[in-house]
């Protein structure tokens, strides 16, 4: 249930970014309607400049009302898997993907998500995806299948009722220690939003990484693992708690990682708890980092009274 325009303008991930990079290096053009209501028409001929922005910056410059997006060859056929794994597998699990991801194929990823199953249970889930034959997706994900024992499957996060915050995360270092720490401080917080998630994407980042970031708008060009951090609760009560509650798992998620990713706002398409937060640009000028004062040269040029003012608002360059 995601949208292409607003995942490939703020950046994108998903199972291709391995083969391909973010979606947002996949934009190729794009009409938008400025703040003054003109539409104009964005690629590498024409308002180059803002096509650069649109890569990454996200509603900053306009209502963008179409996209041209670069395509690429894909097999009629995918393989997937999922698997279920309860605390005690913990241990042997992250051994797992710590070999697993040693051998990573640009075309081979999964997601890890801590989640509670049907029976009210908590799990840990590994939804697997290679872009490949039955053969080869199997022989990719079997050490998982030897570990796995049949789980019931967890509900679809996007179908749950109830208030809903996202968090971001970036990992760069990942053992035993740390799951655990963050496996049970979400279990602790299930028991106020009993339906909340935590999900790493071990996608394949180095052609993000590799990519030059003065190439696009999108900043996060590093080979951390992102990971989303998805509260969901009724209990209007523990409102006032619920970015709390993300902070204290971003915290325990990035414990054991550099400087860099402990500080950063997590992957842009995760971090609702940052974007709405404007009274200075400190969010906006972390996330774009060393694109930011191009980016305010822009947003002078395209919405000089910030016309546009939700997300991560840039300021105009005075």
């Amino acid at each position: 249930q995601v949208g292409l325009t607003g995942f490939a303008l703020a950046g994108g991930i998903g199972p291709s970014t391995g083969e391909y990079g973010v979606a947002a290096d996949q934009i190729v053009s794009a009409t938008v309607v400025l703040a003054n209501g003109e539409i104009v028409k964005a690629d590498e001929d024409q308002n180059s400049d803002l096509l650069w922005g649109l890569k990454g910056g996200g509603p900053n410059f306009g209502v963008v009302a179409e996209l041209g997006m670069r395509l690429h060859p894909q097999r009629p056929d995918v393989y997937t898997c999922s698997y279920s794994f309860v605390r005690q597998q913990l241990p042997a699990l992250v051994g797992v993907i710590q070999q697993w991801t040693q051998t990573q194929k640009p075309t081979e990823s999964f997601a890890l998500l801590f989640c509670l199953g049907p029976d009210g249970n908590p799990y840990i889930t590994v939804n697997g995806f290679s872009n490949s034959d039955q053969e080869q997706g199997e022989t990719c994900f079997k050490p998982f299948l030897d570990l796995a024992d049949p789980r019931p499957n967890p509900d679809v996060f996007c179908e749950l009722k109830g208030n809903k915050l996202l968090g971001g995360a970036d990992c760069t270092h990942f053992d035993v220690k740390t799951a655990e720490s963050v496996y049970d401080t979400w279990v602790e917080l299930t028991k106020r939003a009993p339906a909340s998630i935590v999900m790493y994407d071990f996608y394949g980042y180095d052609k993000v990484a590799k990519t030059p970031v003065e190439s696009a708008a999108y900043a996060q060009r590093h080979s951390a693992t992102r990971v989303l951090l998805g509260l969901v609760w009724t209990d209007e009560e523990f409102t006032p708690h619920a970015r709390d509650a993300i902070l204290n798992l971003k915290q325990a998620v990035s414990s054991a990682s550099t400087k860099e990713a402990q500080e950063a706002v997590g992957h842009v398409n995760y971090s609702d708890i940052y974007s709405g937060c404007n009274e200075t640009d400190e969010h906006a000028r972390k996330l774009f980092g060393a694109n930011y004062a191009r980016l305010q040269e822009l947003k002078r040029k395209y919405d000089p009274d910030v016309v546009w003012n939700r997300w991560f608002v840039i300021r105009p360059a005075a």
